[in-house]
């Protein structure tokens, strides 16, 4: 058994029936008709008699308040994996209906926190594969990361693969183990071994106070300094609305490349963007900048891929009123401060900063008092997919799309992760925050188009 990291546990704290904290993603297949129900069935079989490893094969134990463990054990697959229909004419909004409905009861705590569905009976010959995991059990990198290796990058390879399925590429790595020692004791130990970073933890929180007080410049957003949106009113249901749309990969590149910037900084601006013009066509306009909780991953190829391997930062992103053009550039700028301040500390002490970020945006979860101060307006996380067509059982699949989780203290998440020859973006959201998702799509769609035509006339090259 090994005891459960503090990040890992607060996604368990946290979490409650109008806040769910697992993470959600689907598959979409192509199958030609004479070999769907094969298709379908060998996948089921499969993946039902298959062996599980880590981290899916683990199972919560509580050893007292607050305080747990993982503890091996042998999954029912029959209960894991399941195979439903969508009911004829299966339509994709039959789908996403489903998908949503499916996505909102909390996983069970007394079986390793997953599940999958096959779902079949999608008009034109689709199948989707739908997983849904704790996130105490896997960030968004790791699952990807499993993902990209039970998946194939050619039409003749004909196995089927499960992403809980053991790795015989990878041998695992000897770890000593700290499974005797609360999570605490292994913070600080890890500590005791980086006074720099400590001392560096240290100088940021006073960095911060100084921030506060106005004695510096400003250099990045402080906690309780967003400014109260639409998108922070905090869900009072399970319920949960979803959309999503695909951007072509290649012209966000050239944006990225004409102006000196990045892919995550261009998608990043044209979220921005879109969040004000909704935030105008609901009269609900701001004059100062939305604050992004961005994730930003500290996983390496060492890493496993089970358990949280990321850090938090408060992001400000573009000023209300700034032209699509300047909203990139203010974008790039302060992404580039929040991205240098984090490399001057240790990943454990960027872990234990985030944990503070993160109850910040949390607290008004419990505490209305805080409802007026938020620290953040929404969730941006961005993941780097595989960018070639990929395939199960030599099957294409030609979709790609999760399903986000609202953030506590707040009603909206945006996702992007690129795949083939796109960046899929997708929207999660309680109705409280956003009441028409795919009205943000659109705006998203439109800022797009807005940037493509700012960044036409200019020459590649840094700016």
């Amino acid at each position: 058994m090994s005891r459960l990291k503090p990040l890992d546990m607060a996604f368990l704290l946290l979490e409650n029936s109008s806040r769910q904290m697992h993470m959600t993603a689907y598959q979409m297949f192509k199958v030609p008709a004479r070999q769907k129900q094969g298709f379908v069935k060998k996948v089921l079989h499969t993946f039902r008699n298959s062996e599980v490893a880590a981290p899916f094969n683990q199972k919560l134990k509580w050893l007292g308040k607050d305080v747990a463990s993982w503890q091996t054990v042998k999954p029912d697959l029959n209960y894991h994996v399941r195979h439903l229909a969508v009911p004829a004419p299966g339509t994709l909004p039959q789908f996403y209906e489903l998908v949503s409905f499916l996505n909102t009861p909390l996983l069970d705590r007394d079986q390793p926190m997953w599940e999958c569905y096959i779902i079949d009976g999608i008009e034109d010959n689709h199948v989707a594969i739908m997983v849904r995991v704790h996130h105490a059990l896997i960030d968004g990198g790791g699952a990807l990361k499993l993902f990209r290796a039970a998946m194939s990058d050619k039409a003749s390879d004909k196995t089927i693969r499960a992403v809980w399925m053991p790795n015989e590429k990878k041998r695992p790595r000897k770890r000593r183990s700290k499974a005797n020692e609360p999570p605490l004791k292994q913070l600080l130990s890890r500590f005791s071994k980086l006074p720099g970073g400590v001392m560096g933890a240290s100088t940021q929180f006073a960095r911060m106070g100084a921030q506060t007080l106005k004695l510096r410049p400003k250099e990045s957003a402080l906690p309780f300094g967003a400014p109260k949106t639409l998108f922070n009113n905090m869900a009072q249901s399970s319920a949960r609305r979803y959309a999503n749309c695909e951007l072509p990969l290649a012209e966000i590149k050239a944006m990225a490349k004409k102006t000196g910037t990045t892919v995550n900084d261009v998608v990043t601006t044209i979220i921005d963007d879109a969040l004000h013009h909704f935030l105008k066509d609901h009269k609900a306009s701001i004059d100062t900048p939305l604050v992004s909780l961005m994730a930003m991953s500290l996983r390496t190829d060492e890493h496993d891929a089970g358990g949280n391997q990321v850090s938090v930062e408060l992001v400000p992103m573009g000023q209300p009123n700034a032209t699509i053009a300047k909203r990139l550039q203010q974008v790039h700028d302060s992404i580039n401060q929040v991205k240098e301040k984090s490399r001057k500390l240790p990943n454990s002490v960027r872990q234990f900063y985030s944990m503070f970020i993160f109850g910040s945006a949390a607290i008004s979860d419990f505490s209305s008092a805080f409802e007026a101060i938020p620290s953040a307006n929404l969730v941006i996380s961005n993941m780097v997919g595989p960018q070639e067509q990929l395939y199960l059982g030599g099957v294409p699949m030609v979709a790609f799309q999760g399903l986000p989780i609202v953030p506590p203290g707040g009603g909206l998440n945006v996702t992007f992760a690129s795949f083939n020859k796109n960046i899929c973006l997708a929207v999660g959201a309680a109705p409280e925050a956003v009441d028409d998702p795919y009205k943000l799509i659109q705006f998203i769609e439109h800022s797009f188009d807005k940037l493509k035509k700012a960044t036409a006339g200019k020459k590649t090259g840094k700016r």
